[in-house]
């Protein structure tokens, strides 16, 4: 319930910062790249049974950033705001966060291909990393998937983490997993 109200409270303030902003007819690499910075507190309902924020919360506030760069671009770009749908994310842990911590998000895109946006998060408590995340999505309207040039991403512009990431992803998808073995019981 807690990401839903602070999805409403963000979508509601962005709005009234978005009325005062010029359409324009063409987004640049500047205005796109730059990172969706925003600052969270850590309240009960965020916490999991283990006195930390659980994974799936992470991926919570990842939704929220990336909402607000679309919402922000569409706007800017004088669009009705775009779905999307993810695609691959991957959280690396290096530190938990703690109840009532203040913790700020980054958020970025990392790159472009001819069907995805990947954006990068960096998840930071008074200045020291506590996270890394990568999301992989695609944008989607009522007549279905749009390509990335929807908001002026033309060609590719990809990164070697970016690469990497997608054949690891290829590889994942072709192993052939074998069927579970049979629990034996014993006596």
């Amino acid at each position: 319930m807690n990401m839903l109200i602070r999805f409403f409270i963000m979508v509601s303030l962005l709005k009234q910062q978005l009325k005062q902003q010029s359409v324009s007819e063409t987004l640049s690499i500047e205005t796109l790249a730059a990172p969706t910075v925003r600052h969270y507190r850590i309240l009960p309902h965020d916490m999991g049974f283990r006195d930390h924020l659980p994974n799936y919360r992470y991926l919570s506030f990842i939704e929220l950033n990336i909402t607000r760069w679309v919402m922000k671009h569409c706007h800017q770009k004088g669009i009705k705001p775009l779905n999307w749908v993810i695609a691959m994310q991957e959280m690396i842990y290096l530190k938990q966060i703690k109840f009532l911590d203040k913790m700020t998000l980054s958020s970025a895109v990392a790159g472009w291909d001819h069907k995805y946006v990947y954006f990068e998060h960096r998840f930071f408590v008074k200045n020291q990393l506590m996270g890394v995340g990568m999301t992989k999505f695609v944008f989607t309207d009522d007549n279905g998937m749009r390509t990335p040039k929807v908001l002026d991403m033309t060609g590719e512009q990809m990164t070697n983490t970016i690469t990497t990431w997608n054949e690891h992803q290829v590889a994942v998808k072709s192993t052939k997993s074998a069927e579970p073995a049979e629990a034996t019981e014993t006596a």
